[in-house]
C-alpha cells in the first residue's frame, strides 16, 4: 500500500509535499509539458511521523514542515541547483497541529495540544516571542494577511482572535464559536482580510473581521446530519478573489463555491472528482518559472 500524501506547498520554482510517515517529496512544474516532475525524495531522521502542514516563506525562500510526534518544526531549504538542507529549528512539547507564516515573513505562529507559540523568524534562526498556554487543544491557526492579528481554533469549539502590538505584546481581541464541532481549518480571505472562514466536520462558517460575528453558516452536502463520518471537509482556501472558496472533502472532490455576501448564500460554481481523497489544497500566488 502506498503512503498517503497529507500536505503540500509551492514556491516559485518547486513544490514540496509530505506523507503520513514523514517522507518529503520535492518536484517542479514543467511549463512546456504542463506536468509536475519529481526531483527527489528525502527521508530524514529528524522527522518522526506524518507531515500535516507545510508553509513557504517567500521573503526568506525556505519551507517549514510540522506534524510529527516529536513536536519538531523542520526547516527545508532548496537552492537553485535543487540541493537541500533540512534541520530542526523549533519544538513543541506535543505534536504541532498547525502553523502559519505572516505575509511579511517576520513571524510564525504554531499550535499544539499544550500551547500556541509566536516566533520571530526575521533571521535564519527562529526565536520564541510568546508562549500562550491553553487548557483546550489548539487545533488550527491563521494570520491576517495585512494586520498583526492571528486567529486560533480550539477543541472547545471556540475561535479566538489575538492582536500583536508594536512591542510584541499579545492580547485577545475577539471570540466566536463553531457550534457543530471543533474547528478543523481557519483561513482569512487573502484580498482584504474582511472575512474569516472556518470548517467543522461538514460545516462552513464565515465571520466578519474584526467583530467575529458569524454572518454565514452552511452545512455542505451532508447525507445524514447525524452521521458526520459520511462527509467532512479536509481543507479550504480563499482565492485572491475574496468571495471564492475552494473546498476539499473526503468524497474525493474539489468544490469551488462563490460566497454571495448580499444574499448570504454559497453557490457551487465547479466540482472536480478524483480517484482519491484530497487532503490539502493551495492556490499558487506567483507565476511558476
Amino acid at each position: 500500500m502506498s503512503n498517503q500524501i497529507l500536505s503540500g506547498c509551492f514556491s516559485s520554482t518547486v513544490f514540496v509535499s509530505g506523507d503520513d510517515i514523514g517522507t518529503i517529496y520535492i518536484g517542479k512544474y514543467n511549463n512546456i509539458t504542463n506536468k509536475h516532475e519529481k526531483l527527489m525524495i528525502k527521508i530524514n531522521d529528524q522527522i518522526h511521523g506524518p507531515i500535516h502542514k507545510i508553509c513557504y516563506n517567500p521573503i526568506k525562500n525556505y519551507f517549514l514542515l510540522c506534524g510529527d510526534i516529536s513536536g519538531s518544526i523542520i526547516k527545508l531549504t532548496v537552492n537553485a541547483f535543487y540541493a537541500t538542507e533540512i534541520k530542526t529549528v523549533g519544538t513543541h512539547s506535543y505534536q504541532v497541529c498547525d502553523m502559519d507564516i505572516h505575509k511579511n515573513g517576520n513571524f510564525l505562529v504554531t499550535c499544539s495540544n499544550d500551547a500556541i507559540k509566536l516566533w520571530d523568524i526575521k533571521l535564519d534562526a527562529i526565536t520564541i516571542i510568546h508562549t500562550i498556554k491553553t487548557e483546550n487543544y489548539a487545533l488550527t491557526v491563521a494570520f491576517h494577511p495585512e494586520k498583526s492579528f492571528f486567529a486560533v481554533g480550539y477543541s472547545d469549539k471556540k475561535i479566538r482572535l489575538f492582536v500583536l502590538d508594536n512591542t510584541n505584546k499579545i492580547t485577545e481581541s475577539g471570540c466566536s464559536d463553531t457550534q457543530s464541532g471543533d474547528p478543523s481549518n481557519i483561513v482569512f480571505d487573502k484580498n482584504s482580510g474582511e472575512y474569516l472562514a472556518a470548517t467543522s466536520y461538514n460545516s462552513i462558517y464565515i465571520y466578519n473581521f474584526p467583530k467575529m460575528d458569524c454572518i454565514y453558516h452552511f452545512n455542505d452536502n451532508i447525507e445524514s446530519i447525524a452521521d458526520y463520518t459520511r462527509y467532512y471537509i479536509n481543507d479550504l482556501i480563499f482565492t485572491n478573489d475574496k468571495k471564492i472558496i475552494i473546498i476539499t472533502c473526503n468524497k474525493k472532490q474539489i468544490i469551488k463555491r462563490f460566497f454571495n455576501d448580499i444574499s448570504r448564500n454559497m453557490e457551487i460554481e465547479y466540482v472536480k472528482n478524483y480517484d482519491y481523497t484530497v487532503n490539502n489544497i493551495q492556490a499558487h500566488e506567483t507565476p511558476l518559472i
